[in-house]
């Protein structure tokens, strides 16, 4: 989607459900780091739904001052909270694609599994740029030699051999490219 799509699908939404929607893409993002890190990433798809529910489930019953909003007016409840997560999906659509800005190193995703989530940025960035203007046998060296301090559990030294390989033949091959 370009910039431009997505701007238009928000005049789908009143200022109600967007105000309500900003509130769920945060919440979604700190439950995303602390209670819910361990969930599959699956979960996450579905996670500003519910959440969206619960806030303009909540919020109707404040402005209405009554239970309508979860007996009488549910259609208009499910509806609204809907478009809640469906807001704060295109709010995290934008902070990802247009806002965030930064760029991940190409050794991010093959350091999943081997280097913790909240240490993985800094661990492919490091050994990025560690490893620039290396051939691929003095990469092969150097990944040998620093892999390990950002590896949870530390790899054995034939894991540690195999995954050196690997990552000094992916930076290779992008150089080809």
């Amino acid at each position: 989607m370009s910039f431009v799509q997505i701007l238009s699908a928000f005049r789908l939404y009143g200022a109600d459900v967007l105000l309500l929607a900003l509130g769920v893409t945060l919440t979604v993002s700190l439950l995303k780091k602390t209670v819910f890190k361990r969930l599959p990433k699956k979960v996450f798809v579905f996670l500003p739904f519910l959440v969206g529910l619960v806030f303009y489930a909540g919020f109707r019953a404040i402005v209405t001052l009554s239970a309508d909003p979860f007996t009488r007016d549910l259609a208009h409840t499910l509806e609204g909270g809907f478009a809640c997560g469906c807001a704060a999906t295109l709010y995290y659509v934008i902070y990802e694609q247009f806002i965030r800005g930064r760029s991940l190193s190409p050794l991010y995703p093959l350091l999943e599994g081997i280097v913790p989530q909240e240490a993985r940025e800094e661990a492919a960035k490091s050994l990025y740029e560690g490893s620039e203007n290396m051939t691929e046998t003095e990469r092969v060296e150097y990944f040998k030699t620093h892999l390990n301090t950002f590896a949870d559990p530390p790899m054995s030294e034939e894991e540690l051999a195999e995954t050196a390989l690997l990552l000094a033949k992916f930076l290779s091959s992008l150089e080809r490219k």
